[in-house]
């Protein structure tokens, strides 16, 4: 990826931060309705999460998981299950 990607990739990630989607409103909804102490952890995993996808992007396992559609099905149906283990447990 070349740099200009990375930096593109990264400036519409910050938009789409600030947009309010499904996980600044999670951030919203428990910041007024339990406060920061419990929303203030919750904006930390976001961001971490959002650096991990950067971070994995730019070390290239977009373009390996292009490049072996098998890969990147396996990887689609664990985070499908993983997603659906998360909703039985709550």
């Amino acid at each position: 990826m070349t740099l200009e990607a990375w930096l593109a990739f990264t400036g519409a990630l910050a938009i789409l931060i600030v947009i309010p989607g499904p996980t600044v409103s999670l951030v919203v909804s428990y910041s007024l309705g339990q406060g920061p102490r419990i929303a203030l952890p919750m904006t930390v995993g976001v961001a971490l999460g959002d650096l991990t996808a950067v971070t994995l992007s730019l070390a290239g396992l977009g373009a390996l998981l292009e490049a072996a559609p098998p890969a990147f099905a396996i990887l689609k149906w664990v985070g499908a299950l993983y997603l659906l283990w998360l909703g039985v447990m709550l």
